[in-house]
């Protein structure tokens, strides 16, 4: 029996929105019994790309996150008797008989991925293509859509598979246990611009981040005499900034992000 994982890997994620449009695509306008209905045209998505910003000032990043239903291991959906069930393989179905007119659906999930299809009085989410893997294809749409290998489809317990490469790896793939599971998510962001007075940019100063006792990260000021650390951990961090001629500069991180303005002396 095979054992799926949807892995992704949220720093690939180029928000291109292409496993929202596949799924559309897919599932809008046709049934798949008894796995699924279809879902409606507007105001429903199985998959999508959620966007947060991290940082500060003008120093801003953005984190692109695709969400789906995570078919979980120990699915909350599933009290509700049996118009939701699991499948030996993982996936998570809602049976698009047995749940028709049950809108109580949609606060079972803690993760908000149930949607209500309007049209049908009925509730429906991600099925993973279950109709097409059963039909023999190897990977749901969204996944063969994906341009950049943010989202990895494959069987756990083939362990050739890059699924099974990829939980060996993540110590937080290993700690998930539901189908889709994610790493690469967005840590601090640490950034800082550098003067040598009030009004010239210091390039090519160097910039440590220390946590603890240990150096973490290092790097040098730009042209315009920024700097930036991206997925710093978490926990106490201080910033050292040296630069010739100049008496160093030590200062602690004390907000989830962190951005200044700093004039050596």
């Amino acid at each position: 029996m095979k054992n799926y994982a949807l892995i992704v890997d949220v720093e690939k994620c180029t928000q291109c929105y292409n496993c929202v449009l596949s799924c559309k695509d897919e599932h809008f306008g046709f049934d798949f019994l008894p796995i699924a209905a279809g879902c409606q045209e507007l105001e429903q998505h199985w998959v999508d790309v959620r966007i947060t910003e991290r940082g500060k000032g003008d120093k801003v990043f953005v984190t692109c996150r695709p969400e789906f239903c995570l078919h979980c291991g120990d699915p909350a959906c599933m009290r509700f008797g049996d118009a939701v069930y699991r499948r030996e393989d993982g996936i998570v179905i809602i049976d698009p008989v047995k749940a028709r007119g049950r809108k109580e659906l949609l606060d079972s999930c803690p993760h908000g991925a149930i949607s209500w299809n309007a049209e049908k009085n009925l509730p429906q989410k991600c099925t993973l293509c279950a109709h097409l893997l059963d039909a023999g294809e190897k990977e749901p749409r969204c996944v063969e859509a994906c341009p950049t290998s943010c989202l990895n489809f494959g069987d756990l317990n083939d362990p050739e598979s890059r699924v099974a490469g990829l939980v060996s790896e993540h110590e937080a793939l290993r700690r998930q246990d539901g189908v889709v599971r994610y790493f690469g998510e967005p840590g601090r962001v640490i950034t800082g611009s550098v003067y040598l007075d009030e009004k010239e940019v210091c390039e090519g100063a160097q910039v440590e981040l220390i946590h603890g006792d240990e150096c973490v990260a290092r790097t040098r000021t730009n042209g315009f005499g920024d700097f930036k650390f991206r997925n710093a951990p978490e926990g106490e961090l201080t910033v050292s900034i040296e630069y010739q001629g100049k008496a160093p500069v030590h200062y602690v991180c004390e907000d989830m992000d962190s951005d200044r303005e700093i004039v050596l002396a």
